[in-house]
């Protein structure tokens, strides 16, 4: 049976960040040159990801000596906190008025949607990403309003950052500078410095991209962009489906799409286009880059029709309103945020993981059972490849990577997440596991399963602990380890 070991001091959110914590460790081992693959999982997986977030956590780590935990938790909160002055400088370009971008700001700061997703997952490198696409529409926005140089070379720069910052925010750059061309810079004098843009951005870009192709040729990427969820039918969603992932009153989402209505009555359409359009361009993660406009749609919404009624009645009505609002929409925030810290691999999952890495044979392979209802967020399922340092079969990061391997991936994990909600779950895992070609040495049963919405928790189910008996009382599998929420079973063969 398990030994007993100290918890862990830290926590690991429940994100995919796994994959970009063994590649800034390959950054590191191989002196900072790009490395050709990463291990993963027991894959090589080609090192096609842009860079610069991994490099600049990698650095972080070795010059200050800050363990690369430390900087997976918080180097992307810190990166997000630049978003909001960013997306201000944006939504002043766009907006005019100090005062409208400043309620728009707010609002962005504070919908969950606007923070989640560059902290959670990828945040290493989404957090930059969002970061450098607000800065390039800025300098885009204002290089065709003015004409003047410097938007020219900071829309250059910042540009070439986005695209080796992450591959989405390069694809929503694109495609949202592309319209504020279309609304902007359709002359002569627009239509070279697009041009100009375009150019430098591919070639300063180069140093990532060219060595990429010439390694691995188009596989890597084009594998990459078959998980973006395409489909004729995604520009609905932000039109009937709430976005914001307010966890109580949807007020932000109520007031932009008053906003949408208003602005496309009066025949502005560049704000509504920023809205919809991420839609279009990849819709895996376009409700994030739609908060942009939608921050504005809102602010609209508020400013010139919601306040000026009010201040009929005295300024202090408007006033009171407006802090209330804000009262509502911090406290909603740090609801959801209470909510998307219980997103995390807990000790009882770390001392386990340091038990098989100290105790089980390195080629073994593990089938985790962790119950989780949201498979892109079951952190110990992602965390555990790169931890425990074993084989996860069911893991799906990294198979974005190789050809024709994602899909496969993530529906064996989805079956047999799913047998733990049945009544007779060992037979449904054997299964599954049987009809996705898995092999595996051991079961790792994680007995409390957390209920999600959207990768925050909202609730725990002790669904794992029905597996874990099943599995006790079959002489087909030997319990080894049983430790807190943990159960570990060899597979007698």
């Amino acid at each position: 049976m398990g030994a007993a070991f100290r918890p862990g001091n830290g926590r690991l959110s429940d994100q995919r960040r796994r994959l970009f914590y063994v590649m800034m460790q390959s950054i590191q081992h191989n002196n900072f040159e790009l490395p050709a693959f990463v291990q993963y999982n027991g894959l090589d997986i080609p090192f096609a990801y842009p860079p610069f977030g991994l490099y600049v956590g990698a650095l972080l780590s070795s010059l200050f000596d800050i363990d690369l935990l430390k900087i997976v938790q918080w180097l992307p909160a810190i990166t997000l906190i630049l978003t909001i002055p960013a997306f201000y400088l944006l939504s002043k370009a766009i907006l005019v008025s100090n005062f409208k971008a400043g309620i728009a700001t707010a609002i962005f700061a504070l919908t969950p949607r606007s923070m989640t997703w560059p902290i959670m997952g990828g945040g290493v490198t989404r957090s930059f990403g969002y970061l450098f696409l607000l800065l390039t529409l800025t300098s885009v926005y204002l290089l065709f309003a003015k004409r003047e140089k410097k938007y020219l070379v900071l829309s250059i720069l910042f540009s070439t950052l986005t695209v080796l910052s992450h591959p989405e925010a390069a694809l929503q750059t694109v495609g949202l500078c592309l319209l504020i061309w279309i609304f902007k810079g359709r002359d002569k004098t627009g239509i070279l410095n697009a041009i100009y843009v375009g150019l430098g951005t591919m070639i300063l870009s180069a140093i990532w991209w060219l060595p990429v192709l010439i390694r691995f040729g188009l596989d890597p990427l084009l594998a990459a962009a078959q998980t973006g969820s395409h489909s004729a039918l995604a520009i609905l969603y932000p039109i009937f489906a709430v976005l914001t992932d307010e966890p109580l009153m949807k007020i932000v989402a109520v007031f932009g799409l008053i906003g949408l209505a208003i602005s496309l009555a009066r025949k502005d359409y560049l704000i509504p286009s920023l809205y919809l359009l991420p839609f279009l361009v990849e819709p895996r993660s376009a409700a994030t880059y739609s908060v942009i406009g939608l921050a504005m749609l809102s602010a609209t919404t508020l400013t010139e029709t919601i306040l000026p009624v009010l201040e009929k009645s005295g300024r202090r009505w408007a006033y009171g309103f407006l802090a209330a609002i804000g009262l509502y929409l911090l406290g909603s925030a740090m609801y959801f945020d209470a909510q998307l810290a219980g997103t995390r691999v807990s000790p009882a999952n770390r001392e386990a993981f340091e038990w098989i890495k100290s105790n089980t044979p390195e080629q073994s392979r593990f089938l985790v059972l962790t119950g989780d209802n949201e498979i892109f967020c079951d952190g110990v399922s992602e965390w555990f490849p790169a931890l425990a340092r074993r084989v996860s079969v069911t893991t799906i990061q990294g198979n974005e990577w190789l050809t024709g391997k994602y899909a496969d991936a993530a529906s064996a994990q989805l079956m047999v997440q799913s047998c733990l909600s049945a009544n007779d779950s060992l037979a449904c895992v054997e299964k599954a596991t049987a009809q996705a070609n898995r092999q595996y040495d051991f079961i790792y049963a994680a007995r409390q399963s957390s209920i999600k919405s959207l990768c925050r928790v909202v609730a725990t189910s002790p669904r794992g602990e029905f597996a874990a008996g099943q599995y006790s009382q079959d002489q087909h599998y030997r319990l080894v380890y049983r430790m807190g929420e943990v159960s570990i079973f060899a597979v007698e063969h």
